[in-house]
C-alpha cells in the first residue's frame, strides 16, 4: 500500500451496510492502520505545534442499527484523555481522509478556550491562506462534505466559539474543523503532506491549547473533565 497505508480497500469498508459487520471490520482492518500511522506521525505533529503530543487510539462508536460513519485517532497533550481538551485528529470516512482540530466534551478549560477564540476571531480571519480549505465538521452527519468555511470572516470564528457554550442541556460543547482529501487523492499522500496541513491548522490548535482554565491556571493545569 503506497503513501499512508490507507487506500481503496479501507474506504470500501464503509460500503458494508450491516452495522455490526461494518464496525467489526473497521476495528480489525482500518483501526490498526490508523494506529500505525499515528505512531509514525506523532513526533512530527509534536514539532508542528511545539508541544509533546500523545496518541490516543479511539473506540469505534457502535449504535444500534446505525453503521459507524468514521474512524479516527487523536493527538493530545494529555497522555490519559482528550475529552474536553483540544486535540488533533486524523479521520477516515466513506470517501475522505481528514486532518482536524477539535474539542469535544466539557472540561474546566472550556470557558477559557471559548473566550480565547472570541478574542482572536479577527486575527484568525486575517490568516488567509492557511485556512483557505477549512471546513466545519462540528455537526457533520458523515454524508455530503460540508462547504468550505468562510474563514476570512471573524463571524465564522465567533460562531465556532459559541459551539463551546452548548445551547441545549443535551448537547455537549463541541468544535471540530479541518481539511479533507478525497479517497482517490488520499491513497497517494505522504506523511509530509499531512504534516503540512496540520502546520496550517496549528495556529488554531495553539490558541486553544494555550488558553487558561476556569481557575486562571495555564494549559498545564485544569486537565480534568468537568463533573456531571
Amino acid at each position: 500500500m503506497a503513501g499512508l497505508g490507507i487506500g481503496p480497500d479501507e474506504f470500501a469498508l464503509f460500503e458494508i451496510e450491516d452495522p455490526v459487520e461494518r464496525a467489526d471490520r473497521l476495528e480489525r482492518q482500518l483501526q490498526p492502520k490508523l494506529q500505525s500511522l499515528g505512531d509514525e506521525i506523532v513526533e512530527g505533529l509534536s514539532r508542528v505545534v511545539g508541544k509533546d503530543l500523545f496518541l490516543h487510539d479511539t473506540k469505534i462508536v457502535r449504535r444500534k442499527k446505525v453503521p459507524p460513519g468514521e474512524v479516527f485517532v487523536a493527538f493530545c497533550e494529555n497522555p490519559r484523555m482528550f475529552k474536553g481538551l483540544p486535540y488533533l485528529a486524523i479521520a477516515v470516512t466513506h470517501a475522505h481522509l481528514h486532518a482536524r482540530v477539535a474539542v469535544r466534551g466539557d472540561s474546566d478549560r472550556r470557558i477559557g478556550m471559548q473566550q480565547a477564540l472570541e478574542r482572536e476571531a479577527r486575527n484568525l480571519a486575517r490568516k488567509g491562506k492557511p485556512f483557505r480549505r477549512i471546513r466545519d465538521f462540528t455537526q457533520w452527519d458523515f454524508e455530503e462534505l460540508p462547504e468550505v468555511a468562510p474563514a476570512h470572516s471573524a463571524a465564522f470564528w465567533q460562531e465556532l466559539a459559541e459551539g463551546l457554550i452548548p445551547s441545549l442541556p443535551s448537547r455537549s460543547p463541541a468544535l471540530e474543523v479541518g481539511v479533507s482529501w478525497p479517497s482517490e487523492e488520499a491513497r497517494s499522500l505522504s506523511v509530509g503532506d499531512v504534516l503540512g496541513v496540520f502546520r496550517d491548522l496549528a495556529p488554531l490548535y495553539k490558541l486553544l491549547a494555550n488558553s487558561q482554565s476556569a481557575d486562571g491556571s495555564g494549559p498545564g493545569g485544569g486537565s480534568q473533565p468537568a463533573g456531571p
